[in-house]
């Protein structure tokens, strides 16, 4: 009888809240113990899924989108193609500035390797899906080692979101091209045609999946070697390369995180790893938002604006 009604006390304790029941766990009322059955999924497994499930949505929500970061990639290589025409003297083919738009965008995808779940991360399925995570930690631990303070999203806009890493990836990409086999060459341009199949043809290349989408970039990439083989040289590799970094920090640069810019050299705010914004805060977007629609929107108008003056001005020609 005593067994019963302390059974009943600890069931109306438990009922009321004041002491909180946790699976597989045994819970104390009033000096008695109430076991609970274990619950069919731990809640620590529940937590930690949670954490990171937060933390991929904190990481999307401060990302411009692929498709914008490749558009402007793409309109900085307009630019580039006209600026050369002019300062050379020698107009370029539209074949040869439509070739510089497609790596120069592909290009403006490379620094979010550093996200795993970024457009880069999912071109080739699990391969690129590792690459990322690996780059994600290397990235953290340099910055980490560098002096930054307080990063939230792992490795995400630390090394790869810096002008450092543009200019020695495009040094790097001088080098492999000056320097390397013609095979190498080859798979470094493929890479850069690929992230632009990805980001400026996405439906396309999900209808042919990885396998596919590999076999048109290197069909791509060999046709032009062919045919436009100055296309493949150092410099304009190397300033594709080095531009589409560039750019891609400057679009990330108009949202709400911003991106070390500087980092590790110069410090911003006393932070070696500080962000820099080039809106002010009312005006800085969101990804998948109005404002990273607009951004999208300002970028294609800027590409057909370039082109439509180089043409007009007789610097780039048929």
């Amino acid at each position: 009888e005593r067994f019963t009604r302390n059974e009943k006390v600890a069931s109306s304790i438990l009922a009321s809240g004041s002491v909180k029941k946790t699976p597989g766990t045994t819970s104390v009322a009033g000096g008695l113990f109430v076991s609970e059955a274990p619950a069919t999924t731990c809640s620590c497994t529940r937590d930690r899924a949670n954490v990171t499930q937060q933390r991929r949505q904190e990481g999307a929500r401060h990302m411009v989108m692929g498709p914008t970061h490749a558009m402007s990639g793409a309109a900085a290589g307009a630019v580039v193609a006209v600026a050369t025409a002019e300062l050379t003297g020698q107009p370029v083919t539209a074949s040869a500035a439509g070739v510089l738009i497609g790596v120069t965008a592909g290009a403006a995808i490379l620094p979010d390797l550093d996200h795993p779940s970024g457009t880069a991360a999912r071109v080739l399925g699990p391969v690129s899906r590792l690459l990322a995570v690996f780059v994600n930690r290397a990235s953290a631990m340099i910055a980490e080692l560098t002096g930054a303070k307080g990063r939230t999203v792992g490795g995400h806009r630390t090394t790869t979101h810096t002008l450092l890493f543009a200019v020695l990836l495009a040094a790097a990409t001088w080098v492999a091209v000056s320097l390397g086999a013609q095979n190498l060459t080859l798979v470094i341009f493929a890479t850069l045609v690929l992230l632009a199949l990805h980001s400026l043809a996405r439906p396309w290349a999900r209808t042919w999946g990885a396998v596919g989408s590999v076999v048109v970039a290197a069909g791509l990439t060999l046709l032009i070697a062919r045919d436009m083989p100055d296309m493949l040289s150092a410099p304009v590799m190397a300033t594709a390369v080095g531009v589409g970094c560039v750019t891609h920090c400057v679009g990330d640069a108009v949202t709400r995180s911003g991106v070390p810019l500087f980092a590790p050299l110069v410090p911003v705010g006393g932070d070696r790893w500080g962000s820099v914004h080039l809106l002010p805060g009312p005006m800085r977007i969101r990804a998948s938002g109005p404002g990273d629609s607009l951004v999208m929107v300002a970028c294609v108008a800027a590409l057909v604006f370039v082109l439509v003056q180089g043409w007009n001005q007789g610097l780039i020609v048929a």
